[in-house]
């Protein structure tokens, strides 16, 4: 009987606890606001929690109220038959004791579980709390009952509750701890938590298991772990956070009836907010809705719907065109500012470090700077102005690799970097280096302070703005100084075992002598805290995608290097790519349940891994005929899969086989093995005869196992290492594994792995 009532959804949630730490975490985020809305900060972005994602996420009916008489309700007859001693006052705990006590009328019984429900999930709060009579009087009609909006009740009860004003009890927790801090949670938390790991799927992916069958999306969801603030405050202070401003219906929710109940109520409030647009938020409106391409329900934005007018459309695509501006202007901004503390320290100094700041960008390596010919030479000896040269042909590098502006006009910031200023500064004109001086020392050895001078073979422009630079030392990272990196040569064969470079050893010594846990570290695709690396040193640490991402685009780098030593018909992917499948597979499957006949499409990023486009140095699939990837299971096990294109298999190297059950691993690979095909047969092949049948996948036996429960990273980082090389996977012995954890940290902080 409950699963056909208006709290059936509740009934089939899957093993979850609520996490009362994110939401207190969430809490002390929230922003003020006189909407009806509640709206958190998340690093340097919004999000919010309205009626739209409370919808979304329960499922509940939250349409305007129903004419009920909210008042009343001591005389109707289940307050007579069953609390005849209450004298009007019935207590949460007196409704639960009569549910127990209830046996013999079945439809009584029932209507009390649903004013259980009601008190205890939707409505909660204290256990000696009165219970509203009028509810008892309104549960005699069950099919009045059903049409009333208690969704709508419970949302408005939850946002007063978060938006209550505690006083210092906040404040406090963060300056004492959070043992100073005691408030109880009310109404529907229950929905923030699961809000928070749909909008932060960082969230969701470290704390919680997605199923793609959950609609309304509570359903989706399984978190049965008690999570600590600890946890939650690293994953929120993570710098490359992941946050969707608001959630936006896929299609299927918009063919739900509580999403075609909710949308005149939506469209309602969106006109009254237009035309007091005084109220909005202190932070001076609404975001804008934000798709990110990693993000497990939605990498695309969903198509604009008829019955949305042209302003709207416009509006919300300035909103969105002025969040990106924004924060590649921030970024900016934070990279010049670094850059000219940096010249302000060497300035007073005297000199400039051969090596870079610890400010650098961590995404570029200068490339070589091809020194002026001698008859264009400059006479000026060079100053400030070249490393403000190099700072320009960053910014280039940067607009290349994709953060281009809005119609693809250079900003006044880029125009102004490039303008050359006259700086001399008495006392340091004996530390630079001119060109003529360059020649003279060209073929002399100085401690391993070696400039290679190149030659262009073609005409340099003359004439200000086209000055040339001589060559800058490789800025390959802030901790390592490259021309002490020891040279390798007639390498024939690939050695896992061969000693760290004893220099990588030094500077790994002394950044983890300086290193604190709460630092950010520069890699080559992003910044990560320092716990990961020395998470990563730590014999009993786990590996986060983070590092597992930069050590497969390092493994990819050096492949190219060195073509001889390692395979080329392969393709190395990044750790997001099982995570595009699985969610493919999920909007596949409900496209193929649909009645309409539309050709199903794969979304542009899934695409992109096919083309070669993603990850960085990937290969398009038609010159591969392996994949190599790194998987994530039950959200904290790796192991690596190698797909074989032509013999339509799977292998799983797993090194620690019984942690995934029989069942959780044919659900996880089902969505490559029906994903995979059906992209060659589309995008590689194209050709009608390929057959989209599964590929099978295999377990293999015979490979190595670790001996703890965090080694899984480092295991699979090192299957994808030995199979591109064609080595025996049967090598990886876990004795090697703590020179290894040292090696890969070593490498990955100078941005360099050897062969």
């Amino acid at each position: 009987m409950f699963e056909t009532s208006c709290f059936g959804p509740l009934l089939k949630l899957r093993k979850i606890k609520l996490a009362s730490q994110l939401v207190h975490q969430l809490l002390m985020r929230s922003m003020k606001t006189k909407k009806e809305e509640a709206w958190f900060k998340i690093g340097n972005k919004r999000a919010r929690f309205g009626l739209q994602e409370f919808v979304l996420v329960t499922g509940l009916n939250a349409t305007s109220s129903e004419i009920v008489e909210m008042s009343g309700g001591a005389d109707c007859r289940i307050v007579k038959d069953h609390f005849k001693k209450s004298e009007g006052k019935i207590m949460k705990g007196d409704v639960y004791e009569a549910f127990k006590r209830c046996k013999r009328n079945q439809t009584d019984k029932y209507k009390l579980g649903l004013i259980i429900i009601l008190a205890y999930v939707l409505l909660a709060t204290e256990e000696n709390t009165l219970i509203e009579l009028w509810w008892f009087e309104l549960v005699d009609d069950l099919d009045l009952f059903d049409k009333f909006p208690w969704g709508k009740m419970s949302y408005d009860y939850t946002i007063r509750i978060v938006k209550r004003d505690m006083g210092d009890k906040l404040r406090n927790s963060l300056k004492e701890g959070e043992s100073r801090c005691r408030y109880s949670l009310h109404g529907f938390p229950l929905a923030i938590m699961i809000w928070a790991f749909e909008a932060i799927p960082n969230l969701g992916k470290k704390f919680a298991k997605k199923y793609c069958d959950g609609i309304p999306r509570m359903l989706g969801w399984e978190q049965p772990k008690r999570l600590t603030s600890s946890d939650v405050v690293t994953v929120l202070e993570s710098k490359e956070l992941e946050v969707m401003s608001t959630l936006i219906p896929t299609e299927v929710e918009l063919q739900e009836v509580y999403w075609k109940e909710l949308t005149p109520c939506v469209q309602e409030e969106d006109t009254d907010s237009e035309s007091s647009k005084g109220d909005d938020t202190e932070h001076g409106g609404e975001p804008s809705h934000s798709f990110h391409q990693h993000s497990p329900r939605v990498s695309e934005p969903p198509p604009v719907r008829h019955d949305h007018n042209i302003a709207d459309v416009v509006r919300m695509e300035m909103e969105k065109l002025e969040e990106r501006l924004l924060g590649v202007i921030s970024k900016r901004l934070d990279r010049m500012e670094y850059k000219i503390d940096s010249l302000v320290e060497m300035a007073a100094v005297g000199r400039f470090h051969s090596t870079t700041s610890a400010y650098d960008s961590p995404i570029h390596n200068t490339t070589n700077v091809p020194v002026s010919p001698p008859e264009v030479k400059r006479k000026e000896k060079a100053g400030p102005n070249d490393a403000m040269d190099e700072l320009e042909k960053e910014r280039i590098m940067e607009d290349e690799d994709g953060e281009e502006l809005a119609g693809g006009e250079k900003s006044a910031e880029d125009e102004n970097v490039g303008n050359e200023t006259e700086f001399v500064e008495k006392g340091m004109s004996g530390e630079f280096c001119t060109p003529e001086k360059l020649e003279e020392d060209e073929n002399k050895s100085t401690k391993g302070d070696i400039v290679q001078i190149e030659r262009t073979g073609f005409d340099i422009p003359k004439g200000r703005g086209h000055r040339t630079k001589r060559k800058a030392h490789p800025l390959c990272s802030p901790f390592t100084d490259p021309t002490k990196r020891r040279k390798l040569s007639d390498l024939d064969v690939y050695d896992p075992y061969r000693e760290l470079d004893p220099s990588k050893v030094d500077d790994l010594n002394k950044w983890m002598e300086a290193a604190s846990t709460s630092d950010l570290v520069p890699l080559h695709h992003c910044d990560v805290e320092a716990k990961s690396l020395l998470d990563l040193l730590n014999k009993d640490g786990w590996l986060t995608g983070e590092i597992v991402n930069e050590a497969l685009y390092h493994i990819r780098d050096r492949a190219l290097k060195f073509p001889n030593l390692f395979q080329q018909d392969c393709c190395i992917l990044d750790c997001y790519f099982c995570q595009f499948v699985q969610s493919a597979h999920g909007e596949w499957q409900i496209h193929a349940q649909s009645p309409r006949k539309e050709e199903f499409k794969f979304s542009k990023s899934l695409l992109k891994y096919v083309d070669g486009s993603i990850p960085e140095l990937g290969k398009c699939w038609k010159d591969c005929r392996y994949l190599y990837a790194s998987c994530c299971a039950i959200g904290s096990h790796w192991f690596a899969v190698k797909i074989d294109l032509e013999d339509r298999t799977i292998f799983i190297f797993d090194s620690l086989k019984s942690h995934v059950r029989k069942a959780e691993l044919e659900a996880f690979m089902k969505p490559l093995q029906v994903v995979i095909p059906m992209l060659m047969k589309l995008h590689v092949k194209c050709d009608d005869s390929y057959s989209t049948e599964k590929f099978k996948f295999v377990k293999m036996k015979e490979v190595p196992q670790q001996h703890n429960g965090s080694d899984c990273g480092i295991f699979t980082i090192k299957y994808i290492e030995f199979l591109q090389a064609n080595m025996d996977v049967c090598a990886i012995q876990p004795e090697y594994i703590p020179m290894w954890r040292k090696k890969l940290a070593a490498e990955l902080l100078a941005r360099h792995f050897e062969p």
